[in-house]
This record gives structure tokens, sequence and C-alpha cells, in this order.
């Protein structure tokens, strides 16, 4: 049943420029350039103040280690926060929907949350593959992931888990061995922060023969599909990562 008390507020926190469409739609669209936002989310209305995702790296370290990045004043977190009269010194939880540079840095704004990622997440964060470490920024000299700052506030979890009320976390292993969405039960029925599982709407609902398509960039595309199926599974509406049409709403639903 939904939550009339729920809703879901998108938060800009920068746009990565000049990435190839290929990165989020596997074996299709190669060549094709886009530009695309790095999302959070605030989940409104609930028992506790909650973040999903925290974004990316400043634009210096972004195009040393990662892809050139632009970010205004107003998309660091602590301004994104404020612009919605949410202090980020009050969040009190964060659901990282996986561990990659663009969705887990900018934590000491939070000093008050505890935050949560998937055990399996965090296991392969501390070793990952030789190809994935600049993604997670494991195992290269002179560098720490930033979630290694927040000590014993990360809390892991296995599987599904109801957060707070109204609020679930849901496994979507795939794109990384630890995804995961978050359901969001509202007035209008379940709406699902999908992570990297969906990058862009055109995953979900715009293939011509109605087909999923997964993301360019996957740990086990077997456990992906997977994935994609329990997101049919849980019906409702599907928030992408990186959709620029997402920034079009303030407010979901």
């Amino acid at each position: 049943m939904g939550n009339k008390g729920l809703t879901i507020v998108p938060l800009d926190l920068g746009t990565v420029t000049g990435i190839d469409k290929s990165i989020f739609t596997l074996r299709e669209n190669q060549g094709v350039k886009v530009d695309v936002p790095c999302l959070a989310w605030v989940i409104k209305g609930g028992e506790k103040t909650l973040l999903v995702d925290t974004g990316p790296c400043d634009a210096q370290w972004a195009a040393r280690y990662h892809r050139p990045l632009a970010k205004r004043p107003d998309q660091e977190l602590d301004q994104a926060l404020a612009k919605i009269g949410m202090p980020a010194g009050e969040i009190e939880l964060v659901i990282f929907t996986h561990l990659h540079w663009d969705h887990c840095f900018n934590l000491e704004w939070l000093p008050a949350a505890t935050f949560f990622v998937q055990q399996s997440e965090l296991a392969y964060a501390l070793d990952p593959l030789p190809a994935d470490r600049k993604a997670y920024e494991a195992g290269l000299p002179g560098i720490q992931p930033p979630w290694q700052g927040i000590g014993d506030r990360l809390k892991t979890v296995e599987g599904d888990r109801e957060v707070i009320p109204g609020v679930r976390v849901i496994h979507l292993p795939g794109h990384t061995p630890g995804s995961q969405g978050v359901v969001v039960e509202t007035a209008q029925g379940p709406w699902v922060i999908a992570g990297d599982t969906v990058p862009l709407y055109e995953n979900w609902d715009q293939d011509e023969d109605s087909r999923k398509i997964p993301g360019g960039i996957y740990q086990n595309l077997f456990d992906y599909e997977a994935s994609l199926g329990r997101l049919i599974a849980v019906g409702g509406h599907v928030l992408p990562s990186h959709d620029p049409r997402v920034t079009e709403r303030t407010l979901f639903p």
C-alpha cells in the first residue's frame, strides 16, 4: 500500500560531459556523445531524513582520474540540499546504490548520517578486479576511496531489507556485485531508484522490442539480466541514475 507522505526529490550534482552513450546502452549507440547528470535523491516524508547516493568528486579530480565533469557551485551536495530546505548536517540515513566514484563522494558534508551499502559491494570495492580499480578508487597509489573515511557509520546489509517504513533496498547485482535499488512506497504505488542498473529511461522503456537494455558497464551480465527481471516484478515507476530528463522535474511522484 502506498504511503501518502513519501516523495522523492532529485538532486543534480554535476554533469559528465562528452561520454560515449554505449557506456549506458550495451552494444548500442557507439560513437554517440552525450552529457549526463550525476543524480542523488532525497526521500521526504519518512520517519528519518534519507539520501540516496552522494554524487561525484570535484571537477579537477574527475578530470584527472575519471571523466570530464562540469560542476557549478550550486551542484555541490551541501548547496543542492540547502536549495530544497534540507541542511546536509541533518541527513540521518544515506543509501549507496553502489560505490563507484560518481555515487559516493561528498561525505564530509554528512556528519550525522549512517550509511548503508550491500555487503557484497563493500567486499568487492575493497579488492576489485584491475579493470574496476579506477571506478572504485581502490588499489591506486596514494588514493583512499571516500567511503573509507566514515568508519563505523558504514553499515552493511545482505539482500533485501526495509530501511524505514515505506522504504526498502533490493539487491540488484550485475552492474556491480552489490548494486541495489531503493523502493519507495508512495500514494501512486512503488517508485524505484534503480542506480546504474537503469542509467537512462531508454534502458527501461524505449526499446522498440520492449526489451530492457542493460548498461554497457557490468560485472556479471547474467546477474544483470536477472536484476532487470526483479525490477519488472517490483512494478511501479523506475527512476534512472543518469538521465537528463529526470532534472525536468523537482519532485516524484
